[in-house]
């Protein structure tokens, strides 16, 4: 992944609305990034590296 660059989770993904990795970094204020859970993160990914 690009350095400065995040990618966060979007309501694309199927588990979006149940996401545990979503969830615990909520309840732990952290930032909501993509993770490898996502439906899509293989997707955002490719995009990510043609920027």
């Amino acid at each position: 992944m690009k350095e400065g660059i995040k990618i966060t989770c979007c309501e694309r993904c199927q588990i979006y609305w149940t996401c545990e990795t979503k969830w615990c970094r909520g309840e732990r204020q952290d930032e909501d990034i993509c993770c490898s859970a996502c439906n899509f993160y293989s997707e955002c990914l490719r995009k990510l590296n043609k920027k």
